[in-house]
């Protein structure tokens, strides 16, 4: 009988490796792949088969780490995604044919059926100041709304505000409103309960203006930061829980009136209104909870200086001050130690411990007031001092002169920072400039004044910030003639392709 060929021995089979990533929480994966392309995070359905669908139930769509993504790719991934929800939406737009094509439209009506509770739009200034759909005000579980850019429409009837929202930020971005846009908004934010964070930048409110009638009520407010060259109309109604707030613009004082509570305070004097300096005069209250305060300010401008002093009489406990120094033009007058003498009240300073005096420029206003911060701060410990880049005064100069200052506080300690580098003179700490004046100015009146350069020119932001917004709304326009072009040229090739199919057939 012939020998059986021989059988082949099996070769031993691995022992499987364990997914030590797949393992982890969801919340963990989602984490790590919201900060991949997203191109990357679609690739891992190669993996293995417990990776092959694991993408399209994560619960956070973030593309602001997708350089180079398509409209397209967008409609595939949701598509994919079925009625998987999405939790967070993060999309910095910077291709102008999104807006023309309307993708967003599709985008957000989508986003509205999956229960979108984070959205972020960062629309490129190119796509002009695209007006977003109404079914926005549809995605009732939002708790945080970012939108920079855009209009925002006119919400339906029924659908004011979002129950939800605790987190409200918006840059760049024009409200429309059948009637008034501030009555609108203020009703917004009074619908919305939950409510704890507002960030306006550049907010555009249609039909309002400074001495229009409406009032921001938040019951849950704990942070409210308003900034732009906008004279906005409306007051605050007393903000029961409202912690924070910073303010940078025209006629901002009047808001303060309903902040009896607050512990944090940012407040630029820059641009404000001489009959705003009443309204600080007149408060009828004092901030018993306010710990912190920064400001800037011009202290060439008196009603700079009188707004400043307006504020920390009414701070009895006071423990820390940030004083930014913005001084631009003449000194309208020197602020001698008799003329801070009588600002003074008995309570200033009693309780401040930290002081931080950034970009001064060695004026001679700036310098006395130091000097009575010194005088008048009893239990000051530590008082700090940054140069702005372009003083023309020598580091030494300024350390010489501060150590001759009587100090109240035997523990106070001044601790020179040396200068601000050039670049931090590019960045607006202000936000809203003074306008530039063209008086001349003799080197004993005032040092050299502080050029901010935008666009390689010396121009106040709040012109060049007019001028944007006036730029995004040409561009509106633009954008709406080149889509009814291109809807032409589509309807054309249509037809044209009508022909040659008849030819063909």
């Amino acid at each position: 009988m012939a020998d059986s060929p021989p059988v082949p021995s099996q070769k031993p089979r691995l022992a499987a490796v364990p997914d030590a990533l797949a393992s982890l929480p969801l919340e963990v994966i989602d984490n790590i792949f919201s900060r991949l392309h997203i191109y990357d995070v679609v690739r891992t359905s190669v993996l293995s088969r417990a990776w092959r669908r694991l993408w399209e139930s994560l619960p956070t769509v973030d593309l602001s780490h997708s350089p180079g993504i398509c409209a397209s790719d967008i409609d595939a991934l949701l598509l994919h995604r079925g009625w998987a929800p999405v939790r967070a939406f993060r999309l910095p737009a910077k291709d102008p044919t999104w807006a023309i094509w309307s993708y967003f439209h599709d985008w957000l009506l989508c986003l509205s059926r999956r229960g979108v509770r984070e959205l972020t739009l960062a629309l490129s200034t190119q796509c002009g100041i695209f007006r977003l759909h109404s079914c926005l005000f549809s995605c009732r579980e939002l708790t945080r709304l970012s939108l920079t850019s855009c209009r925002i429409p006119p919400a339906p009837a029924g659908l004011v505000g979002f129950p939800n929202l605790k987190t409200l930020r918006l840059e760049r971005v024009a409200v429309c409103a059948q009637e008034h846009a501030g009555r609108e908004f203020a009703a917004l934010i009074a619908a919305s309960l939950m409510l704890e964070n507002v960030e306006m930048v550049c907010v555009k409110l249609h039909g309002d203006g400074p001495d229009d009638e409406w009032v921001i009520r938040a019951p849950n407010l704990r942070k409210l930061s308003i900034l732009g060259p906008f004279e906005y109309g409306g007051i605050t109604e007393r903000l029961p829980l409202l912690e924070e707030a910073i303010f940078f613009g025209r006629n901002c004082a009047k808001f303060l009136t309903g902040m009896v509570g607050i512990t944090k305070l940012d407040f630029s004097f820059i641009s404000i209104w001489p009959t705003e300096v009443d309204v600080l005069e007149q408060l009828p209250f004092l901030f018993e909870n306010l710990r912190v305060l920064s400001v800037t300010v011009n202290f060439c401008k008196m009603c700079n200086i009188f707004s400043m002093f307006c504020l920390l009489r009414s701070a009895p406990v006071l423990e820390e001050l940030e004083v930014w120094g913005w001084s631009d033009g003449a000194q309208e007058i020197e602020t001698n130690s008799e003329f801070l003498n009588a600002q003074c009240a008995d309570h200033i300073f009693a309780n401040l411990h930290v002081v931080h005096m950034k970009k001064f420029t060695y004026l001679v206003n700036e310098m006395h007031f130091l000097e009575f911060v010194l005088l008048k701060a009893s239990v000051l410990q530590v008082l700090y001092v940054t140069l702005d880049f372009y003083a023309t005064c020598s580091n030494e100069e300024v350390v010489t002169e501060i150590a001759e200052y009587p100090r109240a506080s035997s523990d106070a300690q001044v601790i020179f920072m040396g200068r601000e580098p050039e670049s931090a003179n590019n960045e607006c700490r202000g936000f809203i400039t003074a306008w530039e004046s063209d008086d001349e100015i003799s080197p004993n009146e005032a040092r050299p004044r502080r050029r901010q350069r935008l666009k390689s020119e010396s121009v106040a932001q709040v012109e060049q910030l007019q001028e944007e917004l006036q730029n995004l709304i040409n561009e509106e326009e633009q954008v709406l003639e080149d889509r009814s072009r291109l809807n032409k040229e589509i309807s054309m090739l249509h037809k044209e392709f009508d022909k040659y199919y008849s030819y063909l057939s």
